[in-house]
């Protein structure tokens, strides 16, 4: 490698440097590797030990908080899922405590603290299970306790209304007098049992129980003379009385059994002092746990930080030879790079001064030299760069004049396209409107035909309704005439019944004649037979005028029928008339109703017809403004073309006047 050049100069100092890097690295790295495995140590054996040990006095104290509900339930239904939860939280002090008894180590300080934790922690489990089977044994008996100090209250009140009630009916002092007695007794019994179930202290309830013991002679007392005075009385309340003094003064009542329930509530409360004493000595040895993690983490730490101030010391030493190495190495390069740089560096000058005339007089056979033969090549190229831009500045000024005569009579023949298809547009508009007047006069013309054609067709429908009625009136009307005939000849054939009627009112006459006739010759014998016979005479009158009254009536009737009979007749002949003439108007109407439906359908192609030629007049004067929009963006682009015109003819003036100012080397004269 040759030396006489600046890269390879810089390559030796990048390669010594690289060397005392990669020194400094692998002790860097070592001293690391070092830190590192004392904090790895650190977090997984001294940060676990202290994590573990707050998680263990956690369970620990989980099982005393979780007995907390246990011991105020006031039911044993209650304590079956609060007992689960004591094990559950017990379980899991024993699991977290397995993990310590794989991490100590025989001989170690941590083996003797968790002996200690474990000895600890077994008798604080069994005080809490003994004080929990206790507690069991405490809501039982108050349980009972509660039944019978009800039952002692009702028995007490039992007895004191009986003893009222035998008060006030007493027959005699002495029997008031035993009575009084007795219910002071049960009163003053009653006090002390009911003092004796609020107190919560063996020693104040065990004084009550003496002074009920007391009071145990003088109800018996009581009872005797009560006996004596009133026997029946004594009998009807003897199981009342032995319940009570049970109940008071017996080891099975229910002030004994208050006395039970206190002792094993005392009994729970000592239990629990006793836990608490041996979780503060638990505590003790769980601090003693974690100040032995704590100084593990402190003893590496120290190590940690040890080893690192060594690996600081070295890195700094380290450090100070790379600078001085490194203040050698750059020295011997400025050396090699200042001259060189500074004729470059002055020439360059010149050429941002846009003085092209001079170049970089530097040869030499390293970098600077082939920089310094490359400055004065672009040089060069730049002169004949400049000189190239002085000639198209020229030819692009001439084109942009060309340019620009051309779009102003580009943009001439737009303005007069332009207006043209504003001519053309206003009158496809006035076509437009034409065509919708148009159309909107066949769409009403279609709208009147077709309701012509429906008011046609009901018209036609209706005249056949009337048509089939009048064919129905006409059968009728033949039918009634039928009618009417035979209505006649009944009439007749009941004028032959009236002649009958009448010849026998004649004959009826005649003999009633007869019979005054023969009455009178009877004399007085045949009065009442010539009664009879004027009575029949009177009623053969009276048939005989009704038959000829019947018989004008029939007549009439008959002169009534035959003309009904020929009015119906001429209704039969006009009625067939009418039918005809109807049928005539239906055929003329079906004509009308064809006529109006050929209406109809040419109306319906007008409408179409002129509803596509409105749309077809829409669409060209659409694409008519479309085309004098695109007419007036042609003339905006033909003003732009000619204002582009004209400023590339300013840039092409601006291009000659920069290129005016490069000061170029003067072309070698030609030899003549």
């Amino acid at each position: 490698m040759r030396l006489s050049s600046i890269v390879s100069r810089v390559y030796l100092g990048f390669f010594t440097l690289i060397v005392i890097m990669l020194g400094s690295a692998w002790l860097s790295i070592s001293s690391n590797k070092n830190i590192t495995s004392h904090i790895e140590t650190i977090t997984q054996q001294a940060t676990p030990l202290m994590l573990q040990s707050s998680t263990l006095t956690i369970r620990f104290l989980d099982i005393n908080r979780s007995s907390i509900p246990y011991l105020s339930a006031d039911y044993v239904d209650e304590l079956e899922p609060l007992k689960q939860v004591v094990v559950n939280n017990i379980e899991h002090y024993q699991q977290q405590l397995n993990w310590f008894e794989d991490k100590g180590t025989a001989g170690s300080p941590l083996e003797s603290i968790l002996q200690n934790i474990d000895e600890t922690g077994v008798a604080t489990i069994d005080k809490i299970d003994q004080t929990l089977n206790l507690y069991v044994s405490y809501l039982d008996t108050k349980d009972i306790g509660s039944m019978e100090q009800a039952q002692f209250q009702s028995v007490v009140g039992q007895l004191n209304n009986t003893l009222v009630n035998q008060l006030a009916s007493a027959s005699s002092d002495a029997t008031q007098k035993a009575v009084e007695a007795l219910l002071v007794q049960l009163s003053l019994i009653a006090a002390e049992a009911n003092e004796a179930f609020s107190l919560q202290t063996s020693s104040e309830v065990r004084g009550v129980e003496r002074r009920l013991q007391s009071r145990h002679e003088r109800f018996e007392e009581a009872i005797t003379n009560l006996e004596a005075q009133a026997p029946a009385l004594v009998r009807r309340s003897k199981q009342s009385l032995s319940l009570l003094a049970a109940h008071a003064f017996s080891a099975q009542g229910s002030v004994s059994t208050h006395m039970k329930t206190v002792k094993l509530h005392e009994s729970i409360a000592e239990q629990r002092a006793e836990i608490e004493q041996s979780i503060d000595v638990q505590l003790g040895y769980f601090d003693e746990l974690s100040m032995y993690a704590e100084s593990t983490a402190t003893t590496l730490y120290q190590e940690s930080m040890a080893s690192s101030n060594q690996a600081l010391v070295m890195q700094a030493i380290i450090s100070a030879a790379s600078v001085l190495i490194a203040l050698l190495i750059g020295v011997n390069i400025a050396k090699g790079i200042r001259k060189p740089s500074q004729l470059v560096q002055s020439t360059l000058d010149q050429v941002a001064n846009k003085d092209l005339s001079s170049t970089v007089q530097y040869q030499a056979n390293n970098e600077f030299g082939s920089v310094s033969a490359k400055v004065n090549l672009m040089i060069s190229h730049l002169t004949l760069m400049i000189e190239n831009m002085r000639q198209s500045s020229l030819h692009l000024k001439e084109a942009s004049l060309e340019n620009q005569s051309t779009s102003g009579s580009l943009r001439e023949a737009m303005l007069d396209q332009t207006n043209q298809t504003v001519m053309v547009a206003t009158a496809m508009e006035q076509i437009e409107c034409s065509v919708t007047e148009i159309t909107q006069a066949a769409n009403q013309t279609l709208t009147l035909v077709t309701s012509a054609v429906t008011s046609s067709s009901a018209g036609q429908q209706t005249m056949g309704k009337n048509v089939d009625l009048m064919g129905v009136l006409e059968s009728k009307l033949a039918e009634s005439t039928t009618t009417i005939d035979k209505l006649e000849k009944e009439s007749a054939s009941i004028g032959s019944i009236l002649d009958v009627i009448s010849g026998i009112s004649e004959q009826t006459n005649l003999l009633a004649l007869n019979a005054a006739i023969e009455a009178a010759r009877a004399g007085e014998q045949g009065r009442g037979f010539s009664v009879v016979a004027d009575e029949v005479r009177v009623l053969a009158a009276k048939t005989n005028a009704s038959t000829q009254e019947i018989h004008h009536k029939i007549e009439r009737l008959q002169n009534s029928s035959k003309l009904a009979v020929e009015q119906i007749n001429q209704c039969v002949t006009d009625m067939a008339q009418c039918v005809e003439q109807t049928g005539e108007v239906n055929q003329s109407i079906s004509t009308v109703y064809g006529l109006l439906n050929e209406v109809e359908q040419r109306s319906h192609q007008i409408a179409t017809a002129t509803t596509e030629h409105q749309v077809v007049a829409s669409q060209v004067t659409q694409s008519i403004s479309q085309i004098h929009e695109l007419a007036e963006e042609n003339s905006q682009r033909s003003q732009v073309l000619f204002s582009h015109g004209q400023q590339l003819e300013i840039m092409s003036q601006q291009q000659f006047s920069l290129t005016q100012e490069f000061k170029l080397p003067k072309p070698p004269e030609s030899k003549s």
